[in-house]
């Protein structure tokens, strides 16, 4: 039987992940405004707390981000 707690962590995680790519490509744009600029960041740092938090590997969650930051940006 699934253990429901560790598939919505594993749910939870992967959109908090792709929260974080989305918001550090659209921090690449040199023309957003200190307030757009802002909100984005509260994304990352909200984000990163909330997976420091859950995982047990926090570095290799920020690699996983920076490998999918890549992977985005080469499409």
């Amino acid at each position: 039987m699934p253990n429901t707690a560790i598939e919505l962590d594993s749910e939870r995680t992967r959109l908090w992940r792709r929260d974080i790519v989305q918001a550090r490509i659209k921090l690449a744009d040199h023309s957003l405004s200190t307030t757009q600029r802002a909100e984005l960041w509260r994304i990352v740092d909200t984000r990163e707390y909330s997976l420091k938090l859950v995982v047990a590997d926090f570095p290799g969650e920020l690699e996983r981000i920076d490998r999918e930051i890549e992977n985005e940006l080469r499409r």
